[in-house]
């Protein structure tokens, strides 16, 4: 996963969480029932979780480029070289 993979992963997340937490609120509000109000909320959080914990293909756009390794092989043969 990227780095802008991991800020959309953690957006999407938020935002389901956030959309459930306050859709189950009003419900349990209205009915009366905390049990509705976590049922709700626990929902969301198991679809953000499935939605942002593996390393879907969307979260992978921007390939990471890797510096090449410094001073690794000079450091070999210079140590070869005695």
């Amino acid at each position: 996963m990227d780095y802008k993979g991991q800020k959309l992963a953690e957006y999407i997340y938020s935002f389901i969480v956030i959309l459930f937490g306050a859709i189950a609120w009003v419900v349990g509000y209205i009915q009366g029932d905390f049990v509705l109000t976590f049922y709700g909320w626990a929902i969301g959080l198991a679809l953000s979780l499935l939605v942002s914990i593996p390393d879907w293909p969307m979260f992978n756009r921007n390939k990471v480029v890797w510096l090449e390794e410094v001073g690794r092989s000079n450091a070999t043969k210079a140590n070869k070289s005695k």
